[in-house]
């Protein structure tokens, strides 16, 4: 009977890890836009500013005295949110190593307007121009986060198979994972929000879903409970 309880016990701390696993990897980091007018109209500014076609700006001057620009404006959607998971964030690496830049498919940017579509360009452009211009540093990290994702899958398992054979330092694999994973779609978040921050949109933000905060919860609980759990079960088995 207590042979039974026992495994029972290391199944529920093995499902645990595996739920950890399952939320840091398909949760989602969100790319929020609260006030798509404000950002268009900062975005055509910019063209305008970036572009040395004169009659461009002439056309744009034009669309503003009109009032035709405001209208234009109206015609986006009130919010914009893009999503992507851990798992999502490996396929775009592997298609920027293919490829050498990103298109606004590849982020799931969709343009029912001309507007939306210059926007989405506008967007990719500049996320493309710093990838470029940080090349080294950005192959680097990307050869770094493709590997890592492998890491985290192998400290999951080792942590899970740990539990199994019902070994206490299971908890370091598994807090190390955890925390690494976390740690990696926190900072994707903070350079993505810093980057389109002051090269596309001060509104722009870009934050870790609730279900990536679940996954580092239950995988750290996890973690302090198993050894804790482990000890006091064999205490039992000794009287």
């Amino acid at each position: 009977m207590k042979n039974v309880k026992t495994i029972i016990l290391r199944l529920i701390i093995v499902i645990c890890t595996a739920i950890s696993f399952f939320l840091l990897l398909t949760s989602v980091i969100s790319l929020k836009i609260n006030d798509t007018q404000a950002m268009g109209k900062e975005v055509i500014e910019r063209v305008v500013q970036d572009s040395d076609n004169p009659n461009l700006k002439i056309g744009v001057k034009f669309l503003q005295a009109s009032g035709l620009e405001q209208t234009l404006l109206e015609q986006l959607p009130k919010k914009y949110q893009v999503n992507m998971s851990y798992a999502d964030l490996y396929k775009l690496c592997e298609k920027y190593n293919e490829e050498g830049k990103l298109t606004p498919k590849d982020l799931n940017l969709s343009s029912k307007t001309k507007l939306e579509e210059i926007i989405n360009e506008y967007l990719m452009k500049q996320i493309n121009h710093n990838l470029k211009e940080r090349s080294a540093k950005v192959y680097h990290a990307i050869s770094i986060y493709k590997y890592s994702i492998f890491a985290v899958g192998l400290l999951f398992f080792l942590a899970a198979i740990l539990i199994l054979f019902g070994r206490a330092w299971a908890w370091l694999p598994l807090a190390i994972a955890t925390i690494g994973s976390f740690v990696a779609l926190w900072l994707v978040a903070s350079e993505t929000t810093i980057t389109l921050q002051n090269q596309v949109y001060s509104g722009i933000i870009v934050t870790l879903s609730q279900g990536v905060w679940w996954g580092l919860v239950a995988g750290l609980i996890t973690a302090i409970v198993w050894p804790i759990l482990l000890k006091s079960t064999k205490e039992v088995e000794v009287k």
